[in-house]
């Protein structure tokens, strides 16, 4: 099996927590945890009465939760 540099090298793939799409653009990291800079974009205008705004308030919670849960184990 041939590997070549390109391979050894390339970038872990960022996939993003809320439209779950491969990122090739900037975004945040929170805790591990990626939104790309389209989500966040959508984010910053949406209005918080919006189901599409539960929706997403969920998935970050359903990714950030159990993180913040193990560190308070750790104290």
């Amino acid at each position: 099996m041939d590997i070549s540099s390109k391979d050894i090298w390339r970038d872990p793939k960022k996939y993003c927590i809320i439209c779950e799409k491969e990122s090739k653009n900037s975004g945040i990291e929170i805790m591990n945890s990626f939104i790309c800079e389209d989500c966040v974009q959508k984010m910053n205008v949406m209005d918080v009465n919006s189901k599409e705004y539960e929706s997403i308030k969920n998935k970050v919670k359903k990714a950030i939760a159990p993180k913040i849960l193990d560190l308070k184990d750790l104290e």
